[in-house]
């Protein structure tokens, strides 16, 4: 079977969704399926490469608006495919949008999967929720010949919204590449004492992922350190919170890493926290990196992320609430064992739910339902 993936970003941009679309095409692959993906260009990216078995088509951006591109040209590209499946994932709305109908023009099957409700702040923020919700995420959902949400309460939304009908497909992890006997030492005497705490943050650096929420959250814990590994437009006003709260020691802004070492990262740390405060927050990737890896989360009590776990495996906490990040990374510090066994029981959950080899599998039958007929 040939696959077109349309995704408005791609690797090597990093990201949520574009980790999820490079993931799934690897394991289609495996499948034995043909996969190729059209996404924006950027920067002085090529306009064609292969990655892994992968083609990619990296088509202009006529605007880029909210840090989402538009891409008018992905209609034409993909009603000239030879693609037996064309597969959208959104939002942002634009580029799903031309692939939609370019895919409807050429009667290819159309599947999307909707990664997170649409969040903007302020008057301007509103309106363009409004716009999408009622016309330009609209017609992509309605067109599609199925639709799969990542998780149950953002297929709720969808069904809501549009009265469509959804599958849900979680996200998924390589369970073999992270994994709990992944060596870490090296990392950790680099950055923290022998009997040191150590807590991780990973992402890009914007407001919605909570993370000077979590830095006043360390303000409030008697010891331990905070690695924070990404790169965002956030970095300057939270590199001056840290050292308004004199936190300068035990903040550590790791900076972007090559994708090879993270692995490596999550084995260094004892807790991973995810302390997003929006519905943006698509899955949570980064905590199922860290459950694979064998270690207890943090999570935001917000759709999507909060699916992630259950009180077995980490904790639950309201976001915007230093305080209780606080009280949950010195219940995890002071007690490691407890912590341990969180650890284990969210290894086993990931290989249970969210592997690839189940995922790719779920997807793969959706994709050949709709071939068939």
């Amino acid at each position: 079977m040939h696959i077109l993936q349309v995704t408005p970003y791609f690797h090597p941009h990093f990201g949520g969704v574009e980790s999820h679309v490079l993931g799934l095409c690897e394991n289609l692959i495996k499948l034995g399926h043909n996969v190729e993906v059209a996404t924006s260009r950027y920067s002085r990216m090529p306009e064609t490469e292969n990655l892994n078995g992968i083609k990619i088509t990296r088509l202009p951006q006529w605007i880029n608006m909210y840090n989402t591109p538009l891409v008018t040209s992905v209609q034409s590209f993909v009603r000239r495919s030879h693609a037996d499946i064309v597969h959208v994932h959104s939002p942002p709305p634009f580029t799903e949008r031309f692939a939609a109908k370019g895919a409807k023009e050429s009667g290819k099957p159309l599947v999307v999967t909707h990664h997170c409700d649409l969040e903007l702040k302020g008057i301007f923020g509103n309106l363009a929720v409004n716009l999408y919700q009622n016309m330009l995420g609209k017609y992509p959902l309605e067109a599609a010949d199925r639709v799969i949400s990542t998780t149950n309460s953002y297929a709720t939304t969808s069904r809501s919204l549009w009265n469509i009908d959804v599958d849900v497909v979680p996200n998924a992890v390589d369970i073999h590449r992270f994994h709990p006997s992944n060596e870490g030492d090296f990392i950790r005497e680099k950055y923290a004492d022998k009997d040191e705490s150590l807590a991780l943050f990973v992402g890009r650096l914007v407001p919605h992922k909570g993370i000077g929420i979590l830095i006043r959250a360390i303000n409030y814990t008697q010891n331990g350190k905070l690695m924070i590994i990404g790169d965002g437009p956030y970095l300057s006003w939270l590199k001056k919170l840290t050292k308004k709260l004199g936190l300068e020691e035990r903040i550590i802004f790791v900076g972007p890493i090559s994708d090879y070492w993270l692995p490596a990262y999550y084995a260094a740390t004892d807790v991973v926290v995810l302390p997003s405060t929006s519905r943006l927050e698509a899955f949570g990737i980064v905590g199922l990196e860290g459950m694979a890896t064998g270690k207890p989360l943090i999570l935001s009590n917000i759709p999507g992320v909060r699916e992630v776990i259950s009180p077995e495996e980490g904790f639950i906490v309201e976001p915007l609430d230093p305080e209780a990040i606080a009280e949950a990374l010195e219940k995890i510090w002071s007690y490691p064992e407890t912590a341990k066994q969180m650890g284990k029981r969210g290894r086993e959950r990931v290989e249970k739910l969210f592997s690839w080899e189940k995922v790719s599998k779920d997807i793969e039958t959706i994709f050949l339902d709709l071939v068939s007929k």
